[in-house]
């Protein structure tokens, strides 16, 4: 099966807000929020940064694969898995910080680098119209197939005889 980074950052980001929703749910059941950071890091750094590379690689990058891409998916998301493991480790008490540091600095300088790649790609998009094609309107200012012109929603048929269409 060969998917687009757009369709893996998605899938991936959804996967972050099943796990972060599920930590989220169990720190309520128990009354335990000792977690919170690393559900935090998990919603944000996990799902909401990945489906923000997904919508910005399918509006702003249509069609580009390449190293830089991949290279952009793989970092953050190494970045993004250490962060997470490395605050879990950390707030559960089953490794000390001093331990951890150089995880977690390591890991916030991916999830940084991951931003800076998405942002010189960005910067360097043609355009924000896919294929140089302006997007398809919102289906209510669609005409209905078949129409011309003069029966669109906004531009209603001719008056006939006086009387109101």
């Amino acid at each position: 099966m060969n998917m687009s980074v757009d369709r893996l950052h998605l899938l991936a980001g959804l996967a972050y807000a099943m796990v972060g929703l599920g930590l989220g749910i169990h720190m309520a059941a128990s009354h335990d929020h000792g977690q919170a950071v690393t559900h935090a890091h998990l919603l944000l750094v996990g799902f909401l940064l990945s489906f923000a590379y997904a919508v910005i690689g399918r509006l702003w990058l249509p069609g580009r694969r390449g190293l830089l891409r991949t290279l952009q998916f793989w970092v953050h998301h190494a970045g993004a898995a250490g962060l997470v493991s490395g605050l879990f480790l950390l707030y559960s008490g089953r490794l000390s910080l001093g331990a951890l540091e150089p995880l977690l600095a390591g890991s916030s300088i991916l999830v940084l680098l991951a931003l800076v790649l998405m942002s010189v790609m960005a910067a360097r998009a043609e355009s924000a119209v896919p294929n140089g094609r302006p997007c398809a309107r919102p289906r209510a200012e669609r005409p209905a197939p078949g129409a011309t012109q003069a029966q669109t929603r906004y531009n209603p048929p001719p008056a006939r005889n006086g009387q109101p269409a």
